[in-house]
């Protein structure tokens, strides 16, 4: 069993934290109520308080919230494990990281509909080794080939527009890096079918992208490009705290709007002998990918990878939901008709 998101779990780290500010909180309002006046008469005053009902609150509160972090981290159990008995191909997905793949001409923006089709590729060709290269202006390795499908995913979702310093789309160096992948992840065989499966709004910023595709189509890689985004497009947004403050500008103050180009990433495709496809195109993407990696030559492997999984993120979700609503509906103050039967055996203040 592993989680989805392993990611999400350091917010657990925040409970402790909270539940010291708790504390600190309650030893303040008592030092405040102290000093109002008569303590004893005060306690007769505030005879329904209880301290130990709001421990139990926040308890709850705090309880609830781990498991609603739980459930969004999304535990999931491998529930068919498969025997790779035969065919496998090397594949390097390279990610566009630039800035304007931030643009929300398709929903929510181009980076999230990029990565969530990236982790149905993933999940689709969990029998091949997978490998992933981040690109903007330069590109690296975020992954090397391997045929951990869960891996992958947890590399996946490390991926934002920050993970390459430099901006700018270098499709050319992202090739480039995706071919030193194999030569030194893969395995040396030179029937061995491979491919570079590029997603990107293309935006290219180098020359060399076109060569290097057609060196690579000359070493046996199947270039396939994936366009995300929209010809009409849209504007850059400027984020701070997750609230658009504006959009990104040129050096005479007009907005900035980047736009799919297609026309390249289809020419590039078809000088590699590849293909091209617009995540516009949905599901039938996914199928037509997977058909193209399907038929390239492959090599026998013995390797066992869980293709199928069960999620348990609802099962948290509603743990912690129902322990909210219960802190929720539960006061801090013993009730009236409690008064005589103190079920929480609290002294009376």
């Amino acid at each position: 069993m592993s989680f989805e998101r392993p990611d999400i779990l350091y917010l657990l780290i925040l409970l402790p934290a909270l539940l010291l500010m708790y504390w600190w909180y309650l030893r303040w309002r008592t030092a405040r109520i102290r000093k109002i006046g008569d303590s004893e008469l005060i306690r007769d005053l505030m005879f329904r308080d209880s301290d130990k009902r709001r421990w139990i609150k926040y308890s709850l509160q705090l309880l609830g919230i781990a498991f609603l972090i739980l459930g969004i981290a999304n535990l999931r159990q491998g529930s068919k494990e498969q025997k790779v008995s035969g065919e496998s191909a090397e594949v390097v997905i390279c990610f566009d990281v630039s800035n304007s793949m931030l643009a929300e001409d398709v929903k929510p923006n181009r980076l999230t509909q990029a990565k969530f089709t990236a982790s149905e590729l993933i999940e689709k060709l969990a029998a091949n080794k997978v490998g992933l290269v981040v690109f903007a202006g330069n590109s690296y390795v975020q992954m090397p080939l391997t045929r951990d499908a869960r891996a992958a995913m947890m590399y996946l979702n490390t991926i934002n527009t920050t993970s390459v310093p430099t901006q700018g789309t270098a499709i050319g160096s992202a090739i480039e890096t995706a071919m030193l992948s194999f030569e030194n992840g893969g395995e040396k065989d030179d029937k061995k079918g491979r491919a570079i499966i590029i997603i990107t709004d293309g935006e290219s910023h180098d020359d060399n992208a076109e060569e290097m595709a057609k060196k690579a189509a000359s070493e046996g890689i199947k270039i396939i490009t994936l366009g995300v985004g929209t010809s009409t497009g849209g504007p850059i947004p400027l984020r701070k705290n997750n609230n658009i403050e504006g959009f990104k500008k040129d050096r005479s103050g007009n907005i900035v709007l980047t736009k799919l180009n297609e026309q390249m990433l289809n020419d590039l495709a078809t000088d590699a002998d590849g293909v091209y496809m617009n995540l516009a195109e949905g599901k039938r993407v996914i199928q037509e990918v997977y058909k193209t990696i399907d038929e390239l030559d492959k090599t026998v492997d013995g390797d066992f990878e869980f293709t199928e999984y069960v999620n348990h993120f609802q099962l948290f979700l509603g743990i912690g939901l129902f322990l909210l609503i219960l802190e929720f509906l539960m006061t801090d103050k013993k009730p009236k008709w409690v008064e005589k039967i103190d079920l929480f055996d609290d002294e009376k203040k």
